[in-house]
């Protein structure tokens, strides 16, 4: 049985008033190549890292955001 490393990189694109912010984030994922379980398989690793990867990019964007252009009564903590 033939094990993969594959590496993942998310990247989201916020264009606001003529600039163009790029967040990124990378990760890899290991696993058997192409099962037909949902356990260690490479498949699930990417659902599952790609899953993760995007709660962090779109976490540290709305961050950025927050501080570059705050509204009244933002939480800022």
């Amino acid at each position: 049985m033939m094990h993969e490393q594959l590496s993942v990189k998310v990247t989201l694109i916020v264009e606001v008033d003529g600039h163009t912010l790029t967040f990124e984030k990378s990760g890899a994922v290991t696993g058997r190549e192409h099962g037909y379980s949902t356990g260690d398989t490479v498949e699930s690793g990417i659902r599952g890292a790609v899953d993760t990867l995007v709660a962090g990019v779109a976490k540290r964007s709305e961050s950025f955001l927050r501080n570059a252009y705050p509204v009244c009564g933002d939480d800022r903590g």
